[in-house]
């Protein structure tokens, strides 16, 4: 399963440093159940494509949310195991989660 997981280019720096993302659990955006729903095509490349945007909102919201941050959005793209990755039931396709 493909994974994007939003950073800041700080983030980025500190995941290149430490050689992975993060230790877990940690924000990333795929092509869910919900999304194939919420979304009205069924072609993977567009679901894909749509769950990329979500993750550069997500982007923007972490650097608006730090001034000093530069203003570069970062998606990271990773392949995990399907059941490394665990939908958010509680963050579902909020307008919040949608960025709008």
């Amino acid at each position: 399963m493909r994974v994007y997981v939003p950073l800041t280019l700080s983030g980025l720096a500190a995941a290149h440093g430490a050689g992975e993302v993060g230790p877990g659990p940690l924000t990333a955006y795929a092509v869910t159940p919900g999304l194939r729903e919420w979304y009205v095509s069924d072609d993977i490349e567009e679901l894909e494509y749509a769950a990329l945007n979500r993750a550069a909102a997500a982007s923007l919201r972490m650097i608006a949310g730090t001034p000093d941050e530069a203003r570069r959005r970062v998606v990271v793209a990773v392949d995990v195991p399907d059941g490394a990755a665990v939908a958010d039931p509680d963050q579902g396709l909020s307008a919040a989660s949608l960025g709008e």
